[in-house]
């Protein structure tokens, strides 16, 4: 499956909504729409099942008021973070498949799997990333088929001869929607009605929503994994255009570039400045990425003593045995000529000093 990702799992009802609020889609992509038809037909059947099987039994449910949210801009390192903690039964996370069909997966998770191990490629289209429908994944993509105009809309139907990073600009912590509350909330209850551990969240869209996210989960704890912009800024490029090119419904992809990003990741860290680091300490954590890679475990032991989690032998016998399967991964390496360089490090100079990088 290497198109319309994003949108799979979405119930019919909601496809539809969602190409007429953005004036339809067009005729290249019309293989692509039927595709995602198909499926939604099927995601809006296990849903109708799901709410009459389960709906009284989630609103006794518990509500979830302590996950623990992984931030940070895209390209930190912060998938590798995610994989490790969730290896870790005192947790509970959304899946590929479960952010697939986020209206189901308590009925239709075999169902979905099952035919996700058939068609899903076996890793990540923007770095070969290990992929598959068990694998941890963004809450973004579940929020994206519940939640009336988030951003990832944008991508999908971009706004005419504007680069997608455009809308990463215009977030900031602004009162979230009464809609995102509520299913960001359900959704987070049905992954622990589902396993019943703390939720774990990555999600770089969260950075904008620190503030937030803090008001609907007064008990969470935020975990920032950074990493010197230029490595992070020519792969977030790398990622936009990809993900962008196979997941557009309308109109032509604007490649993003290395000078838009440069902003986004400037507006990213001005978030999590304003909106993190005025919590307690005891809520929140940062990682140097180019430390954690060196030392995971030595990282993972520090989150698990400031949040009290307990450290167990069966965990560290699985972060040993996953370090060990991706030893020999390869990243992505992109060349910055000079004045690539020159321009983003004068145009992050207040984050590469705040975190020591050298310039």
């Amino acid at each position: 499956m290497n198109h319309s990702y994003l949108l799979i799992g979405t119930s019919f009802g909601r496809l539809i909504r969602l190409i007429f609020r953005n004036g339809g889609l067009s005729f290249r992509y019309i293989n692509r729409f039927l595709f995602l038809l198909q499926g939604s037909i099927w995601s809006s059947v296990f849903s109708i099942v799901e709410k009459i099987k389960f709906k009284n039994k989630l609103q006794n449910h518990p509500e979830v008021n302590n996950p623990v949210i992984i931030v940070g801009h895209w390209r930190t390192g912060s998938t590798f973070l995610h994989q490790l903690l969730s290896l870790d039964d005192q947790f509970t996370t959304p899946l590929v498949v479960r952010v697939s069909v986020p209206n189901s997966f308590l009925v239709s998770e075999s169902y979905f799997r099952a035919i996700m191990n058939k068609v899903m490629s076996s890793t990540r289209p923007m770095d070969n990333v290990k992929l598959g429908p068990d694998e941890p994944q963004e809450d973004e993509y579940a929020l994206l088929k519940t939640v009336k105009k988030t951003p990832l809309e944008k991508l999908i139907f971009p706004n005419k001869n504007q680069h997608f990073s455009h809308t990463l600009l215009q977030l900031n912590e602004n009162n979230l929607s009464f809609d995102f509350v509520k299913n960001i909330k359900l959704f987070a209850k049905r992954l622990h009605y589902k396993k019943n551990g703390t939720v774990l969240f990555k999600n770089p869209f969260h950075s904008f929503r620190i503030k937030e996210l803090k008001k609907i989960f007064p008990e969470a704890r935020f975990i920032h994994i950074y990493r010197n912009p230029n490595r992070v800024i020519p792969s977030t490029v790398n990622m936009f255009n990809i993900i962008g090119r196979q997941n557009i419904l309308k109109g032509k992809w604007k490649n993003e570039d290395l000078y838009t990003i440069t902003k986004s990741f400037n507006h990213v860290w001005q978030c999590i400045k304003n909106q993190l680091f005025p919590l307690p300490e005891k809520d929140y954590l940062e990682i140097k990425y180019e430390d954690f890679e060196q030392d995971p475990k030595k990282y993972i032991k520090e989150i698990y003593n400031r949040f009290g989690f307990n450290y167990s032998e069966n965990f560290d016998t699985k972060v040993d045995n996953f370090l060990q399967s991706v030893k020999n991964y390869k990243k992505n390496k992109f060349t910055l000529n000079e004045a690539e360089t020159d321009h983003i490090n004068n145009a992050c100079a207040d984050f590469l000093d705040h975190y020591n990088y050298k310039r």
